[in-house]
């Protein structure tokens, strides 16, 4: 190593710790602390912890000072000599360009880019130093009184004044005055304040509408009175713009800043399908985006139920106040304002809140409750905490209200989601134990599974099944956990119906909810059980064909300790159930009739064989065909028919009938008549006339008069009522039917009801699949398939496409409402003009086709000049498409199978062709196949217009 004498000396720009420096200027490193802290040496702060760097060029300077005889304590941060103000002869400052300098100091200090607070401690120096204050603040203004925002003091012995300072005396004084206020120890006037012992000018800053804060230069100042005031307004004026500016950006950025990342927050938490994950990365987001050291999340569910608070550094205490809070709020049905409360902090207003009082006791320095509000509905309470001063800004307020919203959104849709995922779940249960159920053909094996299985489904305490007997409800089955339900017999339980809760549901079959039973009218005290006890309840029906066949009653110890979705998914169960007990009740009365068991037992496997057969079809006519034949092999019967009840007219409609009279029983029914059917229909119960020429219900048949014979009349059951009847007639006296055969005709009713139902609602879907929903048409992909069919049947047919003149002016011109209102009329109009045996297809947006079964060259003209000549008429005179403006036309293109083309695709575009020909010879008119030919080299089939979805849709 060469010596240190040798070494190359250090660049101006060279920066050098505490200890290196001291080593150049040969003083003690506390020393250059002590001139840093004073501003008497320029240092520069290089990372977050503080440590500080000097610059060598700054060093030399502040030496070259000292070496000319200044002392130390006299140089500024630069090593310029301090110019002492009050000799005789110095001039004031005012009087020097010095003032002017110090105020465009501070105009540049407005453009700092590293914010408001780095800007203020600046202006101090800069200020101290310019004017030789002993101490130079600045105090900014707020709700609980004034906060020091920058402070800059001249030399380590004078201690600048830390905290809130309550606006008395000198302050409130300089805080409604608009010229400063000056005040000198042992003089008459406003008394110093800060406790140096000398005097103090203090100006307000300005800030608007109210004073953004003050202005306080105390010490070592002999400015005269009237130039130190002027001076003192010119510097707080020009803070006050600076401080504005500075506020405006840094207010700007952070409001994009936190923009971006509470859009990115929405999203994070919006992908949570769990609450869980929801309330973890929300305390876990809150925490960094407010800087929060301590964060609680109250939740309450829909059954307004608060959930245990979650988060983080709150304690335990804190949390269960929060909680009680919470459960009060939920019994007053409190609903906060969307906007997060300030209750602690350097900007929150004095109030008696409890959970201020727990901020307090918690050692933070803010706290911030936010409302987790969607719609209307009160999702939870967010709360943020400061261990440390933090000053919460309209933006932070702003940013933590969109913060919850998202939260709060969040939180629904979660829960939406699990409460899906649990119904589907639920459901499925549901279904594999109504099936088990289905396959028990005993009561009490049924009560038994029932009482067991049904925990899968509810969480409860005891569970009784009970059956209706004659006028009484029995249990059949009963399951009780715990000492209140353990001592329950079957004497205790039994009720009339009618009586108490659960005779009230099975009188009126309504299901209940019952959250408080000791305060319900209708309870009754089961012996030996306290009479005010603390009880929730579940009662479903079971009901089967409009007939309540008993009541699912589950109970369990304390206040309102079921939901909603308890009691649907009960219901739900009650309805297997009573399908269960209705089976095992027809099984139970089969086996009672000994003298038949066989033959009963034939007829019930070929009931059973019939009942898959139908449920398994979907055509209606073949349903129909299907159990009136089956019907007839398994019972003997002359007559056959299956009635349906039209909706809305409520008129009995012939379906189907077999039979030696099937053409009486087709014949339609006269508004206003009646008969056996409509009977049925109105009473919703079957009947068995062992003698229908002495019933009189029976509506004899006009053309054959009363005959000999008996009747089974039963109701196919519809989701409100009878849906229709189910008619049986045997003619002649010798073998009437019996009560046997009623009962199997019942049970195929009941499967039927279902057939027939599932059939409808098969028919429904098929139809929606094939209809255009604007016009009610079949729609293009039914057109493909019929026409497929159509060649495939290798017999002739015709082929037409109507093609719409200029149907875009309609949507520009009139909106694509009335659009809409245009292709309903031309559709009917198509349909008008056409065959009752043609097919009338929407092709494509404004594109029609329509295949005439069976038509030659002149049947195909014909129609489709016909709709031609219809589509015009749409748009005639005395219209108001014509009133609007609008010329209705169609070009329409025609072809035949097997002459035009001889598959699908080679007829589908001759007719195309034939439509781009009478397109392009004038619109409106009709062109053929053979006008298409011309064009064949040069043209292919082009596709049809989207169909955009309606904006009318039919009535």
């Amino acid at each position: 190593m060469p010596p240190r004498a040798s070494r190359t000396p250090r660049p101006g720009d060279a920066t050098l710790s505490v200890t290196k420096a001291a080593r150049v200027l040969g003083v003690h490193p506390n020393t250059v602390r002590a001139w840093s802290d004073a501003g008497r040496l320029r240092y520069y702060r290089i990372n977050d912890r503080g440590d500080r760097r000097y610059r060598q060029a700054d060093l030399q300077r502040f030496l070259a000072a000292a070496a000319s005889g200044a002392p130390a304590h006299e140089l500024d941060a630069s090593g310029s000599r301090l110019v002492r103000r009050g000799a005789a002869d110095a001039p004031m400052l005012t009087d020097t360009p010095a003032g002017l300098d110090l105020l465009a100091d501070l105009a540049e200090i407005a453009s700092f880019p590293a914010g408001l607070d780095p800007a203020l401690d600046e202006a101090c120096r800069r200020i101290r130093v310019a004017t030789g204050a002993a101490l130079v603040g600045i105090w900014e203004r707020r709700p609980g009184g004034l906060v020091p925002r920058a402070t800059d003091v001249e030399g380590a012995g004078v201690t600048a004044a830390r905290g809130m300072v309550s606006s008395r005396g000198l302050f409130s004084l300089a805080l409604e005055s608009t010229i400063p206020i000056h005040a000198r120890p042992g003089l008459p006037g406003p008394a110093p304040v800060l406790g140096l012992g000398t005097d103090e000018l203090v100006v307000r800053i300005p800030g608007g509408e109210a004073p953004w804060g003050l202005l306080v230069l105390a010490g070592a100042m002999q400015l005269g009175l009237d130039d130190g005031k002027r001076l003192a307004g010119a510097i707080a004026r020009t803070l006050g713009v600076l401080i504005r500016g500075a506020a405006t950006t840094e207010q700007a950025s952070m409001r994009l800043r936190r923009s971006e990342a509470l859009r990115r927050i929405a999203t994070d938490l919006a992908s949570r399908l769990d609450v869980g994950d929801v309330v973890r990365d929300l305390s876990d987001h809150a925490r960094v985006l407010f800087g929060a050291d301590r964060v609680a999340v109250i939740l309450r569910d829909t059954e307004d139920r608060i959930s245990s608070p979650a988060g983080i550094g709150f304690s335990s205490q804190f949390m269960e106040l929060a909680r009680s809070i919470e459960e009060a709020r939920v019994g007053q049905r409190d609903i906060p304002l969307r906007r997060p409360v300030v209750l602690l902090g350097a900007d929150a207003a004095r109030t008696g809140s409890p959970i201020r009082a727990a901020g307090i006791q918690e050692g933070v320095e803010t706290l911030v409750v936010a409302p987790l509000v969607d719609g209307h509905d009160l999702l939870g309470m967010l709360y943020l905490a400061h261990d440390q001063a933090y000053r919460w800004r309209e933006a932070d307020i702003d940013a933590a209200e969109a913060l919850a919203g998202d939260a709060a959104i969040a939180v629904r849709s979660a829960r939406t989601f699990g409460r899906m995922a649990a119904w589907a779940a639920q459901l499925q249960s549901i279904q594999r134990l109504g099936g088990r159920l289905s396959g028990l053909r005993d009561v009490g094996a049924i009560g038994h599974a029932i009482a067991t299985e049904l925990r899968q489904l509810i969480d409860y305490e005891n569970v009784r099944v009970y059956r209706v007997r004659d006028a009484d409800l029995v249990p059949v089955a009963m399951l009780g956990h715990g000492a209140v339900y353990s001592d329950e017999t079957v004497e205790d339980l039994t009720v009339a119906v009618g009586e108490g809760m659960t005779g009230w549901v099975a009188r009126f079959r309504v299901p209940q909810l019952v959250d408080d039973t000791a305060n319900d009218p209708r309870a009754i005290t089961i012996p030996g059980t306290p009479p005010d006890a603390d009880e929730s309840m579940l009662l479903a029906p079971m009901i089967h064909e409009g007939v309540c066949l008993g009541v699912l009653v589950l109970s369990k110890q304390g206040l309102r300790q079921f939901t909603e979705d308890d009691l649907r998914l009960l219901v739900i169960y009650a309805s297997f159930a009573g399908q269960a007990m209705a089976n095992a009740d027809a099984t139970a009365r089969l086996h009672e009739q000994s003298s038949a068991l066989e033959r009963r037992l034939r007829a019930q496997r070929e009931l059973l064989r019939v009942t898959e057969s139908i449920l398994t079809t979907l055509d209606q006519r073949a349903l129909l065909e299907g159990i009136t034949d089956s019907l007839g092999t398994l019972i003997r019967c002359d007559n056959i028919a299956i009635e349906v009840v039209e909706r809305p007219t409520g008129l009995l409609v012939p379906l189907t009938a077999r039979g030696v009279h099937a053409d009486e029983y087709l014949a339609p029914w006269e508004p206003g008549e009646s008969g056996i059917a409509t009977w049925v229909v109105d009473h919703n119960e079957p009947v068995l006339i062992e003698d229908e020429r002495n019933d009189p219900r029976i509506n004899h048949f006009r053309s054959i008069g009363r005959i000999d014979g008996s009747l089974i009349v039963v109701p196919l059951i519809g989701p409100s009522g009878a849906a229709g009847v189910l008619t049986l007639e045997r003619l002649g006296t010798s073998a009437r039917f019996d009560e046997e055969e009623f009962e199997l005709v019942k049970l195929f009713a009941a499967q039927v009801s279902i057939a027939l139902r599932n059939a409808e609602v098969f028919h429904a879907a098929e139809v929606r699949a094939r209809t255009d929903t604007l016009t009610g048409l079949l729609n293009h992909g039914t057109f493909k398939d019929w026409l497929g069919r159509s060649v495939a049947s290798r017999e002739p047919f015709g082929l037409v496409i109507i093609d719409l003149d200029e149907f875009r002016d309609v949507n520009n011109t009139l909106g694509h409402q009335a659009g809409d209102r245009l292709l309903r009329e031309i559709a009917a109009a198509i349909l008008g003009a056409a065959r009752d045996t043609d097919a009338v297809f929407r092709y494509g947006g404004d594109e029609f086709v329509v295949i005439l079964p069976r038509s030659d060259a002149d049947g195909l003209a014909s129609v489709a000049e016909r709709i031609r000549a219809a589509v015009a008429t749409v748009g005639g005179p005395g219209t108001r498409w014509a009133a609007e403006g609008m010329h209705v036309a169609a070009s329409i293109g025609a072809a035949l199978y097997p002459i035009d083309g001889d598959n699908a695709e080679e007829v589908l575009l001759a007719a195309d062709r034939a439509c781009f020909v009478a397109k392009r010879g004038g619109r409106g008119r009709v062109a053929t196949a053979d006008e298409g030919l011309a064009l064949a080299a040069e043209f292919t089939l082009s596709e049809p217009t989207p169909v955009d979805p309606p904006t009318v849709f039919p009535a």
